[in-house]
């Protein structure tokens, strides 16, 4: 009983938590969750709805009841002339109670996407509560941004004042399978290991990028390696070799 009650909560939570209650028969008893969702919904929907033509009732704008009940008695003649007001109030009370209305809205909720999990379910697509489930995307996006933006910042500072590319030969950073280096005070977007390197002076492949302090700052290191074979392009990007510099310590 406690199982099946703790997958019945648990199944409303966004999917991503459920492997950590893999003990528990969440995937059988999630359509059981979602009917369970709506059943609540039309409940506290209708009793709701009641309660709002209740307070309409009280409202003199809405009293045709009484009118009717006046007209009956004999108080008021039957030819006397009554707003339509009112009747088209109690006509559209139920679209007004539900979604206009914070207990309306809520109950529409309920009921809607109680369904929608249990469709979901049947399409074998099983998800949890929609509204949980924005509310969690929308916190790990915002803390993933706020990771991404510190890290930039972060290595903004650390690679200092940007500076033309520079260009040493393979030993300068102890690659005996490397042609050249480029060292670059910022990291360059598309270039990853495997990219052709399309320059003048001709083809190069790119190898693994890394970082390595220098006195200037953080650098990102490029090895590149003369193009020898026919190969297909399958990415590649434009480049202007910058002037080969001496390798310290080089004569």
């Amino acid at each position: 009983m406690f199982d099946t009650l703790g997958a019945i909560g648990v199944a409303m939570l966004p999917k991503r938590y459920w492997p950590r209650f893999d003990f528990l028969p969440i995937h059988t008893l999630a359509p059981v969750s979602g009917v369970l969702t709506a059943l609540a919904g039309s409940a506290l929907g209708i009793t709701g709805f009641f309660a709002y033509l209740e307070r309409l009732r009280g409202s003199p704008a809405a009293s045709i009841l009484e009118v009717a009940q006046l007209q009956v008695s004999g108080a008021l003649p039957e030819t006397a002339a009554v707003s339509a007001v009112p009747a088209a109030i109690w006509m559209t009370a139920p679209v007004t109670f539900a979604f206009f209305t914070p207990l309306g809205l809520f109950s529409l909720y309920l009921v809607v996407s109680g369904w929608l999990r249990v469709v979901s379910w049947w399409i074998e697509q099983p998800h949890g509560d929609p509204l949980l489930s924005g509310a969690d995307w929308l916190i790990r996006s915002t803390r993933r941004s706020a990771r991404e933006g510190s890290a930039r910042r972060a290595r903004l500072e650390a690679e200092g004042v940007d500076e033309p590319d520079r260009r040493y030969k393979g030993n300068w950073a102890g690659l005996a399978d490397a042609d050249f280096v480029i060292v670059a005070s910022r990291r360059k977007p598309g270039w990853n290991k495997g990219t052709f390197v399309i320059t003048p002076d001709g083809w190069f492949t790119l190898g693994e990028p890394f970082d390595r302090q220098t006195p200037n700052g953080l650098r990102t290191v490029y090895p590149i390696a003369a193009q020898t074979e026919n190969a297909v392009l399958r990415k590649g990007v434009s480049y202007e070799l910058p002037p080969l510099r001496r390798t310290p310590g080089e004569s």
